[in-house]
């Protein structure tokens, strides 16, 4: 029986600071979630809220908050009722009487799916349906000031082996970038991702985007602006992929009846977990939706969880999911995750990933760290 649990609250400078439609991402701030049983088994996983609620309602002060004080008693007592029986296809039951909050939740439910994988010595990969062992791997750039300073950027990527690269774009900052690039690299995939940045006055300018031939066009319009979406969609011919408009295999439903979108942006973290991930896959392979895996500037933890994640049926583009080093300095593994040939990565065939963890870097990097023994709760 899983015994105790820790958080850990982490700050991590990012190499390069990321410029989005929200602002400027400088540091990352996590939350790691370690589990542990009597005879010593572990499991982790990551919190994927951002510092500030702009991508989600959800940031790292209320994720702390809401682990403390909410969930992890509620995880407390589910266990207490499970007689031993600990089963991760079920954990979510423990908190069906929370509304939102899916970041803090996955960060539990996942690390309850890393532990069983552990415990059971199956690959966390393989218990999950996943299937190839190795992903392509795309890059994404945020808002620049200077399209030569731009063009360097994807030029050291593509001579990396980068598969894809995509393109953060705000209203008035749109089709200088992506010209520039698609004139560089006529047969480059590309993609945009605008972050919900657009109003529906702004169509005329995103048709004009379907002559640069692009992979996908990311959160174009305000998340909960479904009708606006079809609509959009049904006059472009470039596939809309929805991010965080999507919290919800229900969500997900809705968007493919309308018509609002092709693709999906798939994070765990963001869904509400491993099981939630998976019905919202079956959702979206029903409608006939592609999907890939994005990414949240995580850390190593969350890193390694969704190029698991990456492996499973429907990915059909790159992951945003790149080697540690092109966003850290140092992570919190023992060793970065790296490419195995340019542009690719290998999906980890670990059994949970306690074993990649290093601890002594965890704590170096935490500003906060909280231990409770859950049969005290």
């Amino acid at each position: 029986m899983i015994q105790t649990c820790t958080l850990y609250r982490l700050s991590l400078p990012l190499k390069f600071p990321m410029q989005t439609a929200h602002g400027h991402v400088r540091e990352k701030q996590a939350i790691l979630v370690q589990l542990k049983d009597a005879d010593g088994i572990e499991g982790w996983a990551e919190c994927v809220a951002l510092a500030e609620p702009t991508y989600t309602e959800e940031c790292t002060d209320t994720a702390w908050v809401i682990l403390i004080h909410h969930l992890v008693p509620r995880f407390a007592r589910w266990l207490r009722g499970t007689a031993q029986d600990v089963n991760p296809r079920t954990v979510y039951t423990a908190f069906q009487d929370v509304y939102g909050n899916r970041m803090s939740v996955a960060a539990l439910e996942m690390a309850v799916w890393d532990w069983y994988a552990s415990r059971t010595g199956q690959p966390l990969a393989s218990l999950l349906g996943g299937g190839r062992d190795r992903v392509e791997v795309g890059a994404t750039f945020g808002l620049s000031e200077s399209l030569d300073a731009l063009i360097q950027s994807v030029d050291s990527a593509v001579e990396q082996g980068f598969r894809r690269v995509k393109l953060k774009i705000a209203p008035g900052r749109d089709r200088a970038p992506i010209e520039a690039v698609r004139l560089r690299y006529p047969d480059l995939a590309i993609a945009a991702d605008a972050n919900g940045s657009y109003q529906p006055g702004d169509v005329p300018m995103l048709q004009r985007l379907d002559s640069y031939h692009l992979q996908f066009l990311e959160e174009p319009l305000s998340e909960d602006d479904w009708f606006d979406l079809a609509d959009l969609q049904a006059s472009l011919r470039t596939p809309i992929c929805l991010d965080e408009s999507v919290r919800s295999a229900r969500e997900l439903e809705l968007a493919s009846r309308l018509g609002a979108a092709r693709v999906l942006n798939v994070k765990p973290g963001r869904l509400g977990g491993f099981g939630a991930t998976l019905q919202a896959l079956d959702v979206a392979g029903d409608a006939g939706m592609s999907a890939w895996v994005g990414g949240m500037y995580e850390t190593g933890v969350g890193r390694l969880h969704g190029l698991i994640t990456a492996s499973l049926p429907l990915m059909r583009y790159a992951t945003d999911l790149g080697p540690s080093d092109r966003y850290f300095e140092r992570d919190v593994l023992k060793e970065p995750i790296a490419f195995v040939e340019p542009g690719v990565i290998q999906v980890p065939q670990c059994a949970g990933v306690a074993d990649w963890v290093d601890r002594d870097a965890v704590r170096r990097f935490s500003t906060a760290i909280w231990t409770v023994d859950l049969r005290t709760l």
